[in-house]
């Protein structure tokens, strides 16, 4: 059985720029799990007029619509009442809902102010989930052939009741699951990955499996979703396929993180890494340390911007600062090298570029980097030519050092 998901999320605040929207990526890629595309994503501001537009709109296409915001108590919260004058129904008072919620003001010490009961107010048949994460409780009412949840825009009381409300719901139509497989690449741009792609998806053995890409910077995940029957070995014979087309450039797949991935390769051999950025500014240490169990792998990181701190800390000779430049292979090296030595470490990531917007010359222009990895078996080189905008220039330089350590475990007893 196939099912039409779509997702409404309700607020000003979304369309003037001031929230982004976290709650409908983070359920779409749950629903993705599950074998669930969803089809359809609206915005909408706070206004009945165009809101009530909206809930006819996708509950006439959709099997599921979830639907987010608009339950608190104050008077731009609309989404219980055009919920209402969409059914042609009232909205009556939920007496538990009006006592947890008294209850949750207590346990916290504050007054309950008299709006507050709003949010114990819900269109008549609603089936009311209570929220254990804040005050406003959720709740689902039958449309025809369709199914609206209507849930809270905090992310922690969103997460929390879709959790325990659709996921549930979802799987238990779904019957026999499709299979949903995602691989991540890295080196490799999503043009270049549908190209390599073609002789997977053309093959008549798997007309019907839906394919797709997911630009994740500096990654792009391949994803596919097999229907049953016979989902889960077919979806692992296209993963076979897939990881023969892209080698080494697949670095993982699912849930996996690339920092996470090298942490844990580095904690189970009993292994050290120490840095020396330079234009990254130490956004590769950020990468790592983000990952719980950091501190068992990583010991010292140094953020050389001035070439005074390259020579001084890193030891990078000051003749090869003076007849190479600071953006260099050669400096790259010796700040691989440098660092390692300084933080007995058994690897060393040297990074120095020109990330821009100013800096760049004809012979080195901005997006210059070059990376440098110093291990066991010596130290080796990559000089790359990003051709975005700063950020991206850092991103990509912090990425691309972490996945050649990444394939320096691989190849490394």
């Amino acid at each position: 059985m196939s099912l039409t998901v779509e997702l409404l999320a309700t607020g000003d605040e979304l369309l003037t720029g001031q929230v982004v929207d976290t709650n409908s990526p983070w359920l779409m890629d749950r629903l993705w799990d599950a074998g669930v595309m969803v089809r359809r994503k609206t915005l909408v501001g706070d206004d009945r007029t165009a809101l009530e537009a909206a809930l006819r709109e996708t509950i006439g296409r959709a099997d599921l619509v979830v639907m987010s915001g608009g339950l608190g108590p104050t008077e731009d919260d609309l989404t219980a009442e055009c919920v209402a004058r969409v059914l042609g129904v009232p909205l009556e008072l939920h007496a538990p809902s009006l006592a947890a919620i008294e209850e949750r003001f207590r346990r916290l010490g504050r007054p309950m102010t008299p709006n507050n009961a709003k949010q114990a107010r819900f269109p008549r048949g609603a089936t009311v989930h209570p929220n254990r994460w804040g005050t406003a409780p959720a709740f689902t009412v039958s449309v025809g052939q369709a199914t609206l949840t209507c849930l809270p825009g905090v992310p922690a009381e969103y997460q929390g009741l879709a959790a325990e409300v659709v996921l549930p719901w979802v799987s238990a139509r779904l019957g026999a699951v499709p299979a949903a497989r995602v691989l991540k690449l890295i080196g490799i741009g999503e043009s270049a990955a549908d190209q390599a792609m073609r002789p997977v998806m053309d093959d008549p053995s798997w007309r019907g499996v839906r394919f797709g890409y997911r630009a994740h910077f500096p990654e792009v995940h391949l994803k596919w979703t097999v229907d049953p029957p016979d989902a889960e070995p077919r979806a692992a014979a296209i993963e076979a396929a897939v990881r023969a087309i892209f080698g080494e450039a697949v670095w993982g797949g699912g849930k996996e993180e690339l920092a996470a991935l090298v942490v844990a390769r580095l904690t189970a051999r009993g292994q050290k890494v120490a840095l020396a950025e330079s234009c990254t500014g130490g956004l590769l240490a950020s990468l790592l340390t983000a990952v719980p169990g950091a501190s068992a792998v990583l010991d010292l990181g140094v953020v050389a911007y001035a070439d005074a701190v390259k020579a001084d800390v890193l030891g990078v000779p000051g003749a090869l600062l003076a007849a190479h430049g600071a953006v260099s292979e050669p400096v790259a090296r010796a700040m691989a090298e440098g660092v390692r030595r300084a933080g007995q470490a058994t690897w060393g990531i040297g990074i120095t570029g020109i990330a821009g917007p100013t800096g760049g010359t004809p012979a080195k222009p901005v997006g210059t980097v070059h990376l440098a990895l110093a291990g066991p078996g010596g130290t080796q080189a990559v000089a790359r030519l990003y051709r975005w905008g700063r950020e991206r220039v850092r991103v990509a330089a912090a990425f691309e050092a972490l996945d050649l350590l990444r394939r320096a475990l691989e190849h490394t007893p």
